[in-house]
Parts: structure tokens; C-alpha cells; sequence
């Protein structure tokens, strides 16, 4: 991190406190002329968590740029998002009356950007420090020190076109926004008459939308960027030896290299993932949505930000509509998942997500007797294959709702076909959530030899990847189509003559 010409840095050594910088000035105004710049005033000043703020160097590449458009690939959790909190807190207090618009894919991550640029702000040293007029969720406001009293805000909202303001807008995660193109097209004016910047920041998600088109070029070019490309390997977090893997690992196996420079974090990420999902969030690889019998565009739409999940079943009591369950049961390697849904005015609506990780087979039995007890489920559609036998018979015997189902090609291909034509329809509301998301785009429908649809998620050699709980989803959201759980008998009578 370079200040003026006449003052050194040293970088801290391994092993030893890390600080910004050691400045030497030679005269009081290099210093300030330093400090009046967002890197200078961050890395000299800032402050996070009482400890002084340091930047990967692809962070300082990003500061230091001063294009009108700037577009980052990166990987996922490489400190974007503080990046973007950092820079708004500067400018702000830099700068008279400037704002800073950020746009998060849900509301969880707009508000932590709040809270990034609220705690760097009180940290600042009081000679520095703007008065805070304004602490909100998702709004901070800071009143001038000198005689205008002009104020500065920053702003941050879920996916959603920001009109009527101008300054700085991020857009973070953009590609996985349902609205990616409204709200890439409703922001590029915010920029046109101020001194403000357009970022467009996203790790990918299938070679689709605005954010895949300006990244890659394929469809026609976009000359003004400013670009930036941010895997895993390049940040100290999950590479053990950024130098070296910034020059080998782009010619390895996504194998290879995290095994030579990863961290245990980022191979328990590989472990934990399927292969093409780890390349996608880490490695800024675009899955081919061909392959996939749900994409994205038909995913994002379904998904909603206000919708708000139960932490248990007694915050579903109250519920008026019908609830419907489905619970796919995990092997050894795979988790076991419940999904709870209300069938509500023609649609279906998510309300419990929940996710048994090495519970004995006993508890899992235990709490879904206690949700038959505590809830109203009209049907609760349990997988009956392998260990999930004994499961399934015994909560039939004491609960009429329950349905034991049995994963055949067959079966799948109802189920994975009833939940298309729901997100067809928009006749379901998921929540906003990456992993859900994931495991229903990760769906393929293959052919067998004998020219039969197989509807699978690959494993690798490894054992990653099952999709556990987009089957309790499909379970839970599948079509009926005989009588209801526990109904009588209908006798069906046809008169002659």
C-alpha cells in the first residue's frame, strides 16, 4: 500500500502484529495530502474491531481504481462487502453531501453492511469522526463539521432498482438477484451527474444475466469496465501462500490447488460441495444451465425476501392455511431434511427449513412425532427407501397424515415435474436462500440405457452433493392426487339406463 512518494511502507512480517503502515512524512501536508485519499484515510485512521485495517492487495487495486464503472468477479467470502462499508465510510467523511447506495441480494446482507460501516465509523478518531445523524437498519447519516452542515448518507437495501438519489452505488451479488437486468438498468443513471462510481460485484451463478454478460464479453463487448478477478487462492484467508499460488494455481486442477495452497476452511468447502457448485462460488466458473432441468431465471423469481421461516413448530400454530411436510432421509453421508409448507390462497409457501446433521434415527422420530403432535400436518411425505423404512412405518402406524414415498425414476420424475409447473406458475414462494437455490439448480435430467428420464444429482469420486433438501421441498410440494391422508373411503357410483 504506497503513500506519497517521500514516506516508506513496511508490510508486517509473519508471525508478528499486523499494522497498515509505517509512515515516515517529510512534511505535514504529504501526510494530509495521504490521509484525504480513501486508502490513506482507512489504512492511516481506520479502525475495525480496535484493531487497524489491513487490505489483501486486490483490495487496494479497487480502492486505488478511478474508473466511472468497475466490475469484480470474486470468489465467495474474499471481503467485498467490508470493502465496499469501507470505502462508503470514507468518502463520506472526505467528501460534503456525498452518498453511497448499496444493493445486497436480501435484506440480512444489506443490514451487515450497515453494521460494517457503523463500527468502522465509531471507531474513528474523534478529530475525524462526522456527527451521526441518522442509525438505522439499513441508513446511516452523517451531519458536516464545517459551517454548510451539508450531510452524507449511505443507503442500503435488498435487490431493488434504486431511483432519485445520486452518488456511489455497488450492486453486490448481482448475478444473483431475480431482477438482475431491472436493477442494473435502473442504477446506471444514478452515477451520470456526480462524481460517483457504478460497481458491480457477484461471484457467478450460471452463464446468464447482466452480471455474466459485462463479466465475460460473449454477447457483445463492454469497453468502459474497469475489471477485477478475485478467486479464493488470492486471499491470505484461504491460501497459504498467496505469492506462490497467484502464479501456479491458474494452471492446476481445482483439485490440485486447493490441496497445495488451500487452507483447511477452503477444503472442507471442496469436501462439502459438488464440484461444479465449488468452482462456481470460488473459483468464478459459469456452470452451463443447458444441463440443468431448473435454472435460474426459473428459480430467482420464486424466491422472496420477505418471507420469514419459523425457527420451530410451535411459531407455526397459528397458521390458517393447510400445511403440507415432506422429510427426505439422509445415509451416511447425507443430511436428513424437513420442509414445511402452507398451501395458501393457490400457492405454496415456504414456513420451516430444517436439517438433521448426524442425528440418530431415534431423535429425527422423536421431533417428527412432536411436529404431528404440536401442528395440524394434513400430509407429511417421508422417504421410505433404505434406513428411512423403519422411519416411515413406524410414524405411519400412530399419524394417518403420513405417506411413505419410494424414490424410484419413476416417482422422481412426477415430483421434479409437479414442482416445475409451481415454478412455472410463480404457485410457490421459497426463501432466499443460496444453498436452496443451488440444490434445486443442481437437478439434471439424463437419459437411461434404456431411454428412460433419470433425474439425479452427480456425486463425485468423494461422495459430494445429494440435494437432501430440495427433495424434502419436492416432497413436500408434490401434486396430490388420490384421496387425502386420513380421509374415508369415497364409494364412486355410475348409473345405467
Amino acid at each position: 500500500m504506497e503513500p506519497p512518494d517521500d514516506t516508506q511502507a513496511r508490510p508486517a512480517e509473519e508471525g508478528k502484529v499486523k499494522t497498515p503502515l509505517v509512515v515516515v512524512k517529510r512534511t505535514e501536508q504529504d501526510l494530509l495530502d495521504w490521509l484525504g485519499t480513501e486508502l490513506g484515510f482507512l489504512t492511516g485512521i481506520g479502525h475495525y474491531n480496535e484493531e487497524p485495517i489491513v487490505f489483501e492487495p486486490y483490495q487496494v487495486a479497487f480502492l486505488r481504481s478511478t474508473r466511472k464503472y468497475r466490475w469484480i468477479e470474486k470468489g465467495r467470502q474474499v471481503g467485498f462487502s467490508f470493502l465496499f462499508a469501507c470505502e462508503a465510510i470514507a468518502r463520506c467523511h472526505l467528501r460534503e453531501a456525498h452518498t453511497s447506495v448499496m444493493v445486497s441480494y436480501n435484506l440480512e446482507d444489506a443490514k451487515e453492511k450497515v453494521n460494517y460501516a457503523r463500527q468502522i465509523a465509531e471507531e474513528l478518531p474523534l478529530a475525524f469522526r462526522k456527527k451521526l445523524v441518522t442509525d438505522s437498519k439499513t441508513e446511516l447519516s452523517f451531519l458536516s463539521n464545517g459551517a454548510s452542515k451539508r450531510v452524507s448518507r449511505i443507503i442500503s437495501n435488498p435487490s431493488k432498482a434504486p431511483r432519485g438519489k445520486k452518488g456511489d452505488l455497488y450492486l453486490d451479488e448481482l448475478a444473483h438477484y431475480a431482477n438482475d437486468r431491472e436493477v442494473y438498468k435502473g442504477s446506471t443513471a444514478l452515477i451520470l451527474r456526480s462524481r460517483g462510481q457504478l460497481t458491480g460485484c457477484s461471484s457467478p451463478l450460471g452463464r446468464r444475466g447482466v452480471f455474466w454478460e459485462i463479466a465475460r464479453q460473449e454477447l457483445r463487448r463492454y469497453g468502459t469496465y474497469w475489471r477485477q478477478q478475485v478467486p479464493w487462492w488470492l486471499c491470505r484467508f484461504f491460501s497459504t501462500d498467496v505469492a506462490r499460488a497467484s502464479k501456479e494455481a491458474p494452471l492446476m486442477t481445482t483439485e490440485q490447488r486447493v490441496r497445495t495452497f488451500g487452507t483447511k476452511d477452503i477444503q472442507d468447502q471442496l469436501d462439502s460441495l459438488l464440484l461444479e457448485d465449488f468452482q462456481q462460488e470460488f473459483e468464478l466458473a459459469y456452470c452451463d444451465e443447458s444441463y440443468s432441468f431448473f435454472p435460474y431465471e426459473l428459480i430467482l423469481p420464486s424466491t422472496s425476501d420477505d418471507l420469514v421461516l419459523a425457527d420451530d413448530f410451535p411459531g407455526l400454530a397459528e397458521l390458517e392455511g393447510r400445511l403440507v411436510a415432506g422429510f427426505d432421509v439422509g445415509r451416511k453421508r447425507d443430511l436428513s431434511e424437513l420442509a414445511i409448507f402452507e398451501q395458501v390462497g393457490g400457492k405454496q409457501e415456504c414456513r420451516l427449513l430444517r436439517s438433521y446433521d448426524r442425528v440418530p434415527f431415534a431423535e429425527q422420530e422423536a421431533d417428527l412425532r412432536r411436529m404431528l403432535s404440536i401442528l395440524p400436518i394434513a400430509r407429511l411425505s417421508i422417504d421410505q427407501n433404505g434406513l428411512g423404512m423403519h422411519l416411515a412405518e413406524n410414524l405411519r402406524r400412530d399419524f394417518a397424515q403420513v405417506v411413505p414415498e419410494t424414490f424410484t425414476n419413476e416417482s422422481k420424475e412426477v415430483w421434479v415435474n409437479d414442482f416445475k409447473i409451481l415454478l412455472q406458475r410463480k404457485d410457490v414462494v421459497l426463501p432466499k436462500e443460496r444453498e436452496l437455490v443451488a440444490q434445486i439448480h443442481s437437478v439434471k435430467k439424463r437419459l437411461t440405457p434404456s431411454g428412460k428420464p433419470s433425474f439425479e444429482v452427480e456425486r463425485d469420486e468423494v461422495g459430494r452433493g445429494h440435494a437432501d433438501r430440495f427433495w424434502a421441498v419436492a416432497l413436500a410440494c408434490r401434486k396430490e392426487r388420490g384421496p387425502m391422508p386420513g380421509a374415508m373411503p369415497e364409494i364412486n357410483v355410475r348409473v345405467i339406463g
